[in-house]
């Protein structure tokens, strides 16, 4: 029954339900533009709705027809730019419109209440504050100290800045407030601006002026750039003068990727630096929810001119783009792994595309498909082979052959005596070790009993000082066993490092050195990391402690020697991505190391010091060892010479996942396309939080069968009863399985 009046309005919704449709309501005495939200009715609920269409017929019978209940007043609807490309998303890695569609929206916006941004403000020392000094705020008072300070050195501090300096600076200012000291005036979140700076720009040297240069000549145009420098040379410098450029000649705004949270307030606080002309807003998971909103408006509004964000950054709205840069475009984080699986740096590409504006994928060790697409001529290539700092040099890289070596705690005496020498220089190490806690696991040496998880296909790792044991895949936790609950055995040793037992030991072999650890269970609370870094910048700190945090992106002047402890087990991993992105890792931490005018040291201690992946490492020739990985992926048929997909299913029973994938590999194999579809098996994770996991791999030689297998294959798995049963999801280019 389709018979609907023209009088009658009706509305294509998109909400965020599990449903791969659109939902016709009528408008009712509500008037709603394509892209406004509104609140409707759904089941014993209400949902918030985006418009997608207006129409004038349903083939919904008329009693059955439900009104929208209240409509939003948005001042910018969603624009057609933005349907269009999670359209493409929703279609390309198979996933409800609705869902990708509301996903992208601030939270406040997918709320039922209006939503409301968080004032902000500027502060700056009034009359009678000019006249107070320093020395009348006692020395204890660190925080309170250190924002008096800033405000006596500059005009005015915006939140952003105080951030910066403390977490709690809020405090300190409303006792200044109160005092009278300081005033406050309300802004725009993010476009505290200033005019342009009169400062003479850096110089560039030659590679990067040629890089610069060739990237403006095709500023008007879809162009897709990889600018694969070495580390310290000087990428951020040509991503910034080239916004300055193209945002002064074309006006318009700037997208700036970046693929950890850690690394957004760092970027931030340089670009507003050195672009303070340039109104700009961040955009990422650690901002409150009205601080997200408001930047995420400004950058709707086009009144953000420079947009810094992590992954999901890349589909706000931006009405003038003309730019978008990737920076460290092989980092793993811009893959997202629940939800709808997109990669953020092959969305940026299809965005930049539809624009016909440039993309800038920068990096030291490319992703090897970005590789591949620079050295076959799909994308322009820019080269960057000199660490920008004149007096710097790339650091001289050695191994350490830990199986002829008498290790103490972890640590060689190579390594150790190292490290004392840069103690007596006055220099500062970095330790790098991918595993945080005390020691990966609690062994009984009586009957190799070892501590496991019961809800992962893992192990608990200790972390001594909590006393606890926990899963760092699904956080499960418990207190340490007193005894082997296998034998009884009371003698139970924690075994291997993590991050806390390198802590201890260091602390009793230099207990004269400052020692500080960074991992994820040292960051956790908010500001942590900004504060650390702060610390080592001032030369507070010896000897730095950390994960993959550290890895990238930080500027440490006085860093000169790097050790990394333990990689060998990703050496003879079954991933095949597992070598890519050691290499990267490797090359990542090792340019931490004398960036600035001191010779840089970097110590990798592994049982396999003649491998190949190390052979590559030392001369740091990414460039060889990207071109045998590809001799490698080209024999085996893998990524970037085929195309993947993963079907991925989990159940409390494991016989009900490995049914429903059956069904799906048979069916699969029905439709006759070219793609080869392989039988479901276990993943490496076998059990997580749980449940028994399962997957189907499906390869194709081109995205065009693989694509086709997926629209006509991934509706009917929607409709299985036995699917309803399960959770499963479909991830088109894995990064991991």
């Amino acid at each position: 029954m389709t018979a609907q009046s023209p009088q009658q309005n009706i509305l294509k919704i998109a909400l965020d339900v599990p449903m791969d449709r659109l939902f016709d309501y009528l408008a009712g005495d509500f008037h709603v533009e394509v892209g406004q939200r509104v609140v409707v009715p759904f089941g014993s609920r209400k949902r918030v709705g985006v418009v997608i269409e207006k129409c004038n017929s349903t083939d919904i019978p008329s009693g059955k027809l439900k009104a929208v209940l209240s409509a939003f007043n948005d001042e910018y609807p969603l624009d057609a730019d933005t349907f269009s490309l999670l359209r493409f998303c929703a279609d390309y890695y198979q996933y409800p419109y609705g869902q990708a569609l509301l996903s992208a929206l601030p939270t406040r916006l997918r709320q039922t209440e209006p939503a409301v941004s968080r004032k902000q403000y500027v502060y700056a020392l009034t009359a009678t504050g000019l006249k107070v000094a320093l020395d009348e705020i006692p020395a204890r008072q660190v925080v309170q100290r250190r924002i008096f300070s800033a405000l006596s050195e500059q005009h005015e501090c915006d939140e952003s800045e105080l951030n910066a300096l403390s977490a709690t600076w809020r405090k300190s200012m409303q006792l200044f407030i109160e005092k009278s000291w300081v005033s406050r005036r309300e802004i725009l979140a993010g476009l505290q601006q200033a005019s342009a700076s009169s400062a003479a720009l850096p110089a560039l040297n030659d590679e990067q002026v040629n890089a610069l240069d060739a990237m403006l000549k095709e500023a008007d145009i879809f162009k897709p750039w990889l600018l694969h420098g070495i580390t310290g040379s000087g990428k951020t410098e040509v991503y910034m003068q080239l916004i300055q450029r193209i945002l002064t000649d074309h006006h318009g705004q700037v997208l700036v990727l970046v693929p950890e949270i850690n690394l957004t307030p760092q970027l931030e606080s340089r670009f507003r630096s050195r672009l303070p002309e340039f109104p700009l807003v961040s955009l990422h998971s650690n901002l409150g929810e009205s601080e997200r909103l408001q930047n995420w408006q400004l950058a709707q509004s086009g009144a953000a001119r420079i947009v810094i964000g992590t992954r999901l950054s890349v589909f706000t709205p931006l009405p003038q783009l003309r730019l978008i840069i990737v920076d460290e475009e092989h980092d793993g984080s811009y893959k997202q792994q629940d939800g709808m699986r997109y990669h953020a740096r092959d969305i940026a590409l299809v965005r930049a595309q539809r624009a016909k504006v440039p993309i800038v994928l920068g990096s030291a060790t490319p992703a090897l498909e970005t590789w591949h697409n620079a050295t076959t001529g799909r994308y322009g290539h820019l080269t960057l082979t000199n660490r920008a700092v004149a007096q710097s040099r790339l650091p001289d890289i050695r191994c350490i052959d830990v199986s002829r070596s008498e290790m103490q705690d972890g640590l060689s005496p190579i390594l150790i005596t190292a490290m004392r020498e840069r103690l007596v220089k006055g220099e500062q190490s970095l330790l790098f070790i991918n595993r945080r806690g005390y020691s990966p696991v609690l062994l009984c040496n009586a009957c190799h009993w070892i501590a496991p998880c019961m809800r992962c296909s893992s192990r608990l790792v200790v972390h001594l000082r909590q006393g606890r044991l926990r899963c760092h895949h699904c956080g499960h936790e418990q207190k340490i066993v007193p005894q082997c609950p296998s034998c009884g055995n009371p003698d139970l040793h924690p075994t291997g490092h993590g991050t806390q037992r390198l802590e201890q030991t260091l602390a009793a072999l230099m207990p004269e050195a400052r020692i500080l650890r960074v991992d994820r269970d040292s960051t956790r609370r908010k500001h942590a990391l900004t504060d650390m870094l702060a610390a080592v910048h001032a030369d507070e700190v010896d000897i730095l402690v950390g994960t993959q945090m550290l890895a990238k992106g930080h500027d440490f002047p006085n860093l000169t020697l790097v050790g990394v402890i333990d990689t060998d087990s990703a050496l003879f991993s079954p991933d095949f991505r597992a070598a890519e992105r050691l290499f990267a890792q490797l090359m990542q931490v090792a340019g931490r190391a004398g960036r600035a005018d001191k010779a840089g040291e970097v110590l990798i201690q592994t049982t396999f010091p003649e491998h190949n992946l190390f052979n590559a490492l030392r001369v740091q020739d990414y460039k060889a060892y990207a071109d045998a990985l590809l001799q490698e992926r080209e024999m085996t048929q893998f990524p970037p010479y085929a195309f993947l997909a993963v079907i991925k299913a989990e159940s409390t029973h494991y016989s009900e996942a490995q049914q429903f994938l059956q069904q799906a590999a048979d069916a699969a194999r029905a439709l006759n396309l070219d793609v080869m579809v392989y039988d479901p098996i276990r993943p490496q994770m076998e059990r997580l939080k749980g449940m028994e996991r399962v997957q189907l791999l499906l390869q194709a030689n081109s995205r065009q069968p693989l694509q086709t297998l997926l629209r006509n294959l991934v509706p009917s798995l929607r409709e299985s009863k036995l699917g309803a049963k399960i959770r499963w999801a479909v991830d088109v280019d894995p990064q991991e399985f």
